[in-house]
């Protein structure tokens, strides 16, 4: 979705009906809006069907070392082995590109090296393993073999989530404060030694007391990095995606038209199970759920920069929902349904996180093509 030299001048040589009618481009003070209707098609001459092909399974074991209590996360590296974030065995397990296990990262602690509640993995130039554990509120650094190389703390803040690099070691991350009677969540840009560099936004909501109730799609702000450190954001209230510079300067959006799904009472209680259990915290007395869900569950960028965005229609099934995705000019390319919890694209192989046979979670590696 980033400029490239001559594409206005390419759209204009594609000013067909069937274009007009897949895309909308308009520029407003200074930002270009990519506008489309509930069901776009993708435009003449690009390929709108991807084709998925189950390959293979990590972590299908009766083994406890090598399957999972509870997958939450994982990474690729450049050979495809992944290495997968277990929060309930605190630990990270890694597998070869063909299934096999190989070893274990870390182990249950609060010492050099040991994890308390891992919750999010990536890879970093070097490369670098860095796991989030947000129970110990730090970031712990390994080499790809295990070898353990520090710590960086971010105990002093009250908390901090859903952490992410750029390239240049740069962190974007959700950080929780307290202003008066207020919480609220900070969408932030640090540098590498987590020093703030700008917030993107501030999403406030009141302290859960006193008969208070927090929306929980009022936290549910999604963002993500490119390559070059240009960040994409919704705020989720509308089928809207903003794209900033890495200096935090609005340029473009994504919109798209979109009918909204009933949030049924079946639905509240899945969500309730799904959040981890780390005290005795009735959450359903301090929690309340909209009538209607946002337009977007999540969205990921793939290695190519192709935009994935997970919506919350139902595609017929109550498990089923439909997933956009768009290049890296902002073109729509397909839409197709799936259970599955995509995660990532690496080397055009997709990964989700699914529920097998047996009701245990494990992670999926898709072949992708394009017809």
């Amino acid at each position: 979705m980033k400029k490239r030299a001559g594409f206005f001048a390419a759209f204009l040589l594609l000013l067909f009906p069937f274009f007009l009618q897949a895309q909308k481009v308009k520029t407003v003070d200074g930002v270009k809006i990519i506008s489309y209707s509930k069901k776009p098609k993708p435009a003449k001459g690009i390929p709108g069907r991807l084709i998925l092909t189950e390959e293979l399974r990590f972590g299908e074991s009766e083994n406890l070392d090598k399957s999972f209590a509870e997958v939450t996360a994982f990474a690729v590296d450049a050979d495809g082995n992944v290495y997968a974030v277990d929060m309930k065995d605190s630990k990270v397990k890694v597998f070869d590109k063909e299934g096999g296990y190989l070893r274990s990262i870390g182990k249950k602690g609060q010492g050099p090296g040991e994890l308390e509640m891992p919750s999010g993995i990536q890879i970093i130039p070097g490369p670098k393993l860095v796991v989030e554990d947000a129970l110990a509120r730090r970031l712990a650094y390994f080499q790809l073999d295990g070898t353990f190389i520090k710590n960086v703390s971010f105990a002093d803040r009250l908390a901090m989530v859903n952490i992410i690099f750029d390239k240049a070691g740069n962190v974007l991350a959700r950080e929780m404060g307290i202003e008066g009677n207020e919480l609220f969540f900070g969408i932030n840009k640090y540098d590498p030694d987590l020093k703030s560099l700008f917030t993107l936004d501030k999403i406030k909501f009141a302290i859960p007391t006193g008969g208070n109730k927090m929306n929980i799609m009022d936290l549910m702000a999604i963002y993500q990095m490119d390559m070059e450190g240009n960040i994409y954001y919704t705020r989720n209230l509308d089928y809207e995606i903003k794209i900033y510079s890495p200096s935090g300067k609005h340029t473009e959006s994504l919109t798209k038209d979109y009918d909204p799904e009933k949030v049924t009472e079946e639905d509240i209680q899945e969500m309730l199970a799904r959040i981890p259990q780390t005290s005795s915290i009735n959450y359903e007395e301090i929690l309340e759920f909209p009538k209607e869900f946002p337009p977007i569950q999540y969205f990921f960028l793939d290695d190519l920069e192709h935009l994935f965005v997970k919506t919350w229609e139902r595609a017929g099934e109550k498990d089923r929902f439909y997933v956009d995705v768009f290049d890296v000019e902002g073109r729509f390319l397909t839409r197709f349904a799936t259970k599955a919890d995509l995660r990532l694209v690496r080397g055009k192989k997709l990964y989700s996180i699914e529920e097998n046979e047996d009701g245990f979670k494990v992670i999926v590696r898709y072949g992708m093509a394009w017809k």
